[in-house]
């Protein structure tokens, strides 16, 4: 059965009437949706992709637009699956020299207030890898096991919250900004330079959860 990680998250996005952010109580984190995930829900983003380019021996850099979409919903035992396409970790694979990213299809899992990464397009938790839980706390350390080399680490951001994942050759950070969802994807390699910056500019609500 997958690992359900606790993430601990703080998260500082609430807005208040003159425009400015102030810290969301435990009461509004639990009245929050964190990731808002419905069967049409859509997310667009501005993407810069840097990259160097073997053949120009340069640093290139690319813009484009990216939309990542759930597509299908699942339930069952208690576990929802959202297949979803175009999650933005296919970005960090784009080849500059293509046309276009080639949007991958994966599946988010949502038991209760655990989130997950599904290991099929089923409602199951076998296999699933655990990303984190909902309400949380600023500066937590989450790591699937004691053995675990790699963990995600979590900080509290202006919209929301941050959830990085550091290892040995590159980093991910999402940004997730409760009742909209991912606002912001950056991925890092360390070495030879492949970066990626997607940052949110239009979401639209899908239908029901379910």
């Amino acid at each position: 059965r997958g690992t359900l990680f606790v993430a601990a998250l703080v998260c500082v996005a609430a807005c208040s009437g003159n425009g400015k952010r102030g810290p969301m109580t435990r009461q509004e984190m639990i009245a929050a949706d964190p990731l808002p995930l419905a069967r049409g829900a859509k997310w667009t983003y501005e993407v810069t992709v840097k990259k160097f380019d073997a053949d120009a021996d340069k640093e290139t850099t690319k813009t484009l637009e990216w939309s990542t979409e759930v597509i299908d919903v699942k339930e069952g035992n208690g576990v929802i699956a959202y297949r979803i396409k175009g999650w933005p970790t296919d970005l960090a694979s784009f080849d500059s020299s293509d046309a276009a990213p080639t949007a991958s299809e994966m599946t988010v899992l949502r038991s209760g207030n655990n989130f997950l990464f599904g290991a099929t397009a089923e409602p199951e938790l076998d296999g699933a890898e655990g990303w984190f839980s909902w309400p949380v706390i600023d500066g937590q350390k989450i790591c699937p096991s004691a053995e675990m080399v790699y963990c995600w680490r979590v900080k509290a951001v202006e919209t929301g919250y941050a959830l990085s994942f550091y290892t040995g050759p590159d980093e991910q950070t999402f940004e997730i900004e409760p009742g909209t969802g991912i606002s912001r994807f950056h991925y890092a390699h360390h070495g030879t330079t492949n970066e990626v910056n997607a940052k949110l500019v239009a979401y639209t609500k899908g239908g029901a959860r379910r």
